[in-house]
């Protein structure tokens, strides 16, 4: 990188962590409010956001159930109350600006707010209407199922969400990450709202939530509110943690599909996330991805969109992940494996560190920007256990040394569990074998 570049990259880093710092109006604060964890980020923004977590995620249901909760939450927030129909509920939401939303993933589920500061008596109140009051009527539970039915069935069919789901499937067969938190087109087929119902009731209860909410908000507002909205919620108990799995025999699962661009993804090992290091760690997959990009792609045309990268979305059991699509997979596999094996035995350099820092600081405050994507990372790390890595995230990188970078990353990578989908004519077993080359 020649120095005008340098200088340009280092500018434009400087000026997004100084709007982003220029929001920060103070540390992370976090309390209890009638037994539930709350976490608040003050900031001058006046687009507030709240995330309701609920802990657990695939743990908390049976296989044949996969896809519940996504479905449950999903329900409560879009299908109207018992004090309001679904059309008023959307109208209030629409005049207002309010957008509600949920969300599930392997370790946790949530159902989330966005609205504007001037506005924030009214959404609220629509936001906690909906979680303690959902309708879960029969008509829109009939509705919903058909959509959730039909986005299943797509993604069986897309050759993306296809590899992602066989890649967990395969990998973590009886234990609960083989669990698609969306459901699949059979289970959600399975379900009742009968089953939806008691679900809800289950995970909704103070031992297995906790709040997180940024904005321009005072902590004894949001103190009364959730004391006057939740008072009512049951204690319940706590929810389940999904079994942690170790990664450590290598392998390869080849689906035949006959397609142009043949898909391949391989899981390993990640780092713990509450490791000092996680963010040593990050950074390292940051230049791999580069790398990735450089040699695969531009180099040699392998493939439109390489990658290498942590999956942040796994908690119990850290993951990396390595994916490409290609017309050449034999070649492709072989150059991804050799890229690792050349930084396992070579390490990564001064020059590598010092662009990877700036370009990666860039992009982590570029989606920092919203309260949004700040809320949703805040619970994600208070998950991790390590809310220090969010809360002092440019030291965290800045003080990342190269000693460092090289030991975390030798240290934290293992066997590739492989995922194929595509052409089966055009690999064979021993084509994913070559990561026994590997040291580690």
């Amino acid at each position: 990188m020649n120095t005008k570049v340098k200088a340009v990259a280092s500018l434009l880093t400087l000026i997004i962590v100084l709007s982003v710092t220029s929001l920060k109006a103070g540390e992370i604060n976090q309390f209890d409010v009638d037994g539930i964890k709350v976490i608040m980020y003050n900031t001058p923004k006046d687009v507030i956001s709240v995330r309701l977590f609920v802990r657990g995620g695939t743990a908390n249901y049976p296989l044949e159930k996969q896809g519940i909760e996504n479905f449950a939450y999903n329900l409560a927030v879009s299908g109207g109350t018992t004090t309001m129909s679904k059309t008023e509920f959307m109208s209030a939401a629409e005049k207002i600006g309010t957008s509600l939303g949920s969300d599930a993933s392997l370790d946790y589920g949530e159902m989330n707010l966005r609205c504007l500061k001037s506005y924030w008596d009214q959404s609220w109140n629509l936001f906690t209407d909906a979680i303690m009051n959902p309708a879960f009527s029969d008509a829109e539970f009939t509705l919903k199922k058909e959509q959730l039915i039909a986005g299943a069935k797509q993604n069986e069919a897309d050759p993306d969400a296809r590899l992602n789901q066989l890649a967990f499937t395969t990998t973590f067969k009886g234990k609960d990450y083989e669990k698609n938190p969306q459901g699949t087109s059979e289970s959600l087929a399975g379900l009742t709202l009968a089953d939806l119902k008691t679900y809800y009731k289950e995970s909704i209860c103070k031992k297995r939530i906790f709040i997180v909410v940024v904005g321009n908000v005072e902590q004894s507002d949001i103190t009364d509110k959730i004391k006057a909205a939740f008072s009512k919620l049951p204690e319940g108990s706590a929810g389940k943690t999904a079994e942690h799995v170790k990664l450590d025999q290598p392998g390869e699962e080849i689906t035949d599909r006959k397609i142009a661009t043949n898909y391949i993804c391989g899981l390993m090992p990640g780092i713990d996330w509450s490791s000092p290091d996680a963010a040593a760690m990050m950074v390292a997959m940051n230049i791999m991805y580069d790398k990735y990009f450089l040699e695969l792609r531009t180099k040699r045309s392998l493939s439109y969109a390489p990658a290498i990268y942590m999956v942040g979305t796994t908690i119990t059991t850290p993951l990396n992940m390595v994916y490409i699509t290609t017309v050449k997979p034999k070649e492709s596999l072989k150059e991804m494996v050799d890229i690792i094996n050349d930084v396992e035995k070579n390490g990564f350099t001064d020059e590598d560190l010092r662009n990877s820092k700036n370009s990666y600081l860039t992009l982590y405050y570029m989606r920092m920007q919203t309260s949004a994507s700040q809320s949703a990372n805040l619970g994600r790390w208070y998950l991790k256990n390590n809310l220090k890595v969010y809360e002092n995230f440019e030291k965290e990188v800045s003080n990342v040394s190269l000693e460092t970078l090289n030991r975390v990353f030798k240290s934290n990578l293992g066997s590739l569990k492989w995922t194929y989908l595509g052409d089966k004519t055009k690999v064979a077993p021993e084509d994913f074998k070559q990561i026994e080359r590997l040291s580690w």
